[in-house]
């Protein structure tokens, strides 16, 4: 996901983006051809505001029948350590004191939310979740870089999961992103194709956590990351974030700014001392096979 986003502009140039993981077949959760038309057909119409829609749901992710929580479900997908790596992560992410609270939270609305990454969404929404996950996983792999157990992945639960510590944290993060980001959420049943709104915005407020999620903030945010990898700033040795995508602020763009106007200026003077040189001289040719 972070490749493609780094080089979105060539390779994907749609109003929308969206994934299917190849698990979604395994689940038989895999959007059919009757579902695929109706999707199609649905952001064709509907081409204003910000919304996700999402097949694969979360309880259909591991055949759990329980009522369980989101934050439930998280830890039972990730070793039992999610809403304590989600805080942790959420706080160094934001530089929040201990006595705030640092896990947001998620309704218990009856309502599905999204898994096994497969969902559609507005690309220029999809840059700006990109931007926010790149920072959360940043935050998340310093706690673990920085654990004293750096080489024990307490998320997984199986070798391959260990191997992937993130993946099943990140998974469920879109979740996090959406709800108080204030996206519309609809859930696309994978056969029939049939819609229905999931955590309706218009009940969510007094729950949304917004101000985190501000596209201003998490820009502001990224540009003092990307500052910092620019002037080699770096927080530790082994840093994600300049790893995870493109590294653009302000300063970078000046820079390239007035180099352009170097060689501008530079390809001026050699011309005037060309046509200086001509003016004093004359046009010299060159002889015929010299």
């Amino acid at each position: 996901m972070f490749a493609i986003a780094k080089k979105v502009d060539n390779i994907h140039g749609r109003p929308w983006i969206g994934f299917q993981s190849w698990h979604a077949a395994g689940r038989k959760v895999s959007l059919s051809t009757e579902a695929e038309k109706v999707l199609e057909e649905t952001i064709q119409e509907n081409t204003r505001g910000d919304v996700i829609y999402f097949w694969a749901r979360m309880d259909m992710n591991e055949g759990f029948q329980n009522a369980l929580t989101f934050w439930s479900m998280c830890d039972i997908l990730n070793g039992g350590y999610c809403r304590n790596a989600f805080e942790d992560a959420f706080r160094h992410m934001y530089g929040l004191p201990s006595h705030i609270e640092a896990l947001p939270p998620m309704p218990e609305d009856g309502g599905h939310w999204s898994a096994l990454h497969s969902w559609v969404m507005p690309t220029p929404s999809f840059l700006e979740f990109v931007m926010f996950s790149r920072m959360f996983a940043d935050s998340l792999d310093a706690l673990h870089t920085n654990n004293s157990k750096r080489n024990i992945c307490l998320l997984g639960s199986s070798d391959i999961e260990k191997k992937h510590c993130y993946c099943r944290i990140l998974e469920v993060l879109v979740n996090v992103w959406a709800y108080h980001s204030g996206r519309k959420m609809v859930l696309i049943d994978p056969h029939s194709g049939s819609l229905q709104e999931q955590h309706p915005v218009e009940l969510r407020q007094g729950h949304m956590w917004a101000k985190y999620f501000n596209i201003s903030l998490l820009k502001r945010m990224d540009e003092d990351l990307a500052e910092a990898a620019d002037d080699g700033d770096r927080p530790s040795e082994m840093w994600l974030w300049p790893l995870t995508g493109e590294v653009h602020w302000q300063g970078i763009y000046e820079r390239e700014r007035e180099q352009r106007y170097r060689l501008k200026m530079d390809k001026k003077r050699k011309t005037r001392e060309k046509l200086f040189e001509r003016m004093k001289y004359g046009y010299k040719q060159k002889s015929l096979g010299g």
